[in-house]
């Protein structure tokens, strides 16, 4: 592969190459990811991040087409370890509310991870192509929002939550989760308090108790 190839594929804006399968596709993403965390911003260029990575930011647009297709790319690898510990969790042996606990514990953790989250998958699914933002819904929004409901609806049929609008449920949660990395330069300029593991353990342990006060069933 040279880079006349990856110079034509940033041209086209077609992607080549399978980032599944290559190390420096994945650096990219990587390289990404960390440049907006760290800046706490979707702006990043593709000068930035291939300098962050050691590569030619030609291989961005041989492995991903163009900068939707990295950023796309990017909100996949930064969920994918909280869409398998759902999973992992989903078939464990735990009551709903635990089960709730700990889903509402990992929608915090995951958020004070990777802060851009919720900006970029917005960004991407109102500005994105519809091809993408399919891809985002289907992979990303449903698989989360089908996992709580199942958790509701077991709680429910056990008695111990009160049936609610699910959809609602799951906007709430995430925008919870969110809202304390919504508002770091508040909490950073204004009131001289940086987010940090300690603040975001308190963050959680807020959420959680917050959410399933509400959902516990009143009889």
């Amino acid at each position: 592969m040279g880079e006349n190839m990856a110079s034509r594929s940033v041209a086209t804006g077609r992607a080549r190459g399978d980032p599944a399968n290559s190390e420096s596709a994945q650096q990219l993403v990587q390289a990404a990811i960390d440049l907006m965390r760290e800046r706490d911003t979707l702006d990043v260029s593709f000068v930035d991040i291939a300098e962050r990575a050691g590569h030619p930011q030609g291989l961005i647009g041989y492995y991903f087409g163009n900068k939707q297709g990295l950023l796309v790319a990017a909100l996949e690898r930064s969920i994918a370890r909280a869409l398998a510990q759902l999973e992992s969790l989903l078939a464990a042996d735990y009551d709903p509310v635990e089960k709730m606990r700990m889903h509402l514990n990992g929608i915090a953790e995951a958020y004070y991870r990777f802060p851009f989250f919720n900006r970029l998958l917005q960004a991407m699914v109102r500005d994105g192509s519809p091809e993408y933002a399919a891809r985002l819904t289907q992979r990303l929004i449903q698989p989360m929002m089908d996992a709580q409901a199942a958790i509701i609806d077991a709680g429910v049929a056990q008695g111990v939550f009160r049936p609610v609008d699910k959809k609602l449920f799951y906007f709430a949660t995430v925008g919870a989760a969110d809202g304390l990395n919504a508002a770091r330069f508040i909490l950073g300029g204004a009131l001289g308090q940086e987010i940090d593991a300690e603040s975001s353990k308190r963050n959680a342990a807020a959420i959680i108790d917050f959410f399933l006060a509400g959902l516990m069933s009143r009889d």
